[in-house]
């Protein structure tokens, strides 16, 4: 079932125009496009417009959920994997009161490690482009007694207005994004003024220490897929901090939006 809380949060992406709900479909106000409600998941999707990348690595981990947990909780801990989400959660600040948003949520173990570090949030919605990685984490959040809102959509492109989360982050998958600058832009268009953002992937050096059987999910190094996307974040930014985890295995970039007169000011000084 949606939340009472999302649908007034929520917006075409394509258009930007406000959605109604009818039954179990969202409905553009002024256009009339439909997006299926299925199980309780809005998806906000069109099919054409997933290309490149995000289409070849939505089909991969559809296929990848169902062994994606077994890797998580079974083999990454063999190599001491599962430590450098507990050290992100342990960065990451989050307030009983915050709204918080995901990007690319996968089966949901960031957020399970934010509440097994006491960090729980009045609102989490989580995003994926794969609905098999969206039906696990439904899944897991039941075992876990969480409650999350769940959307499958495009990093690129969020179904949300401007400015509504406290915290909003992405660990995981930037790395392989068609459009990384527009994935970062639109993480920080829906975060409120003051916000904070996180956002992480794996390095170059994961690829040449993991087993290889792994390393076949993922693209060979060439140009700046491994590299920490701090070029696009733009420079009025406050307090952007660059992270290096797990033995230099993992990046994480996090910062503050700044309020309307903290940007002022910036823009004033000569």
């Amino acid at each position: 079932m949606l939340q009472e809380k999302l649908l007034p949060l929520m917006i075409n992406p394509y258009t930007g125009n406000k959605l109604n709900l009818q039954d179990d479909v969202l409905i553009d106000e002024l256009t009339g496009e439909s997006f299926e409600i299925k199980d309780g998941v809005p998806v906000m999707l069109r099919s054409e417009e997933v290309t490149g990348l995000n289409l070849t690595y939505q089909r991969r981990y559809d296929w990848l959920c169902y062994f994606y947990d077994f890797l998580a909780d079974v083999v990454a801990p063999l190599f001491g994997a599962d430590k450098v989400f507990e050290e992100i959660a342990e960065i990451m600040d989050v307030g009983n009161s915050d709204w918080v948003l995901e990007t690319s949520i996968g089966t949901g173990k960031q957020i399970a490690n934010l509440l097994d570090h006491g960090k729980a949030a009045e609102f989490i919605v989580g995003l994926d482009i794969s609905y098999g990685m969206l039906r696990r984490c439904r899944r897991n959040a039941r075992r876990w007694n969480a409650s999350l809102q769940l959307i499958q959509g495009n990093a690129e492109t969020l179904p949300f207005q401007n400015e509504v989360f406290d915290v909003v982050f992405h660990i995981g998958g930037i790395n392989f994004f068609e459009d990384k600058e527009s994935a970062v832009l639109e993480m920080i268009r829906v975060a409120k003024p003051g916000a904070r953002l996180y956002i992480g992937d794996e390095t170059e050096k994961l690829l040449e220490e993991q087993p290889s059987i792994v390393n076949r999910y993922y693209q060979d190094p060439g140009g700046d897929i491994y590299a920490a996307p701090l070029e696009y974040v733009p420079k009025h930014m406050l307090d952007v901090t660059s992270h290096t985890l797990f033995d230099g295995k993992m990046y994480l970039i996090s910062f503050e939006k700044p309020n309307s007169s903290e940007r002022e000011a910036e823009v004033g000084d000569p």
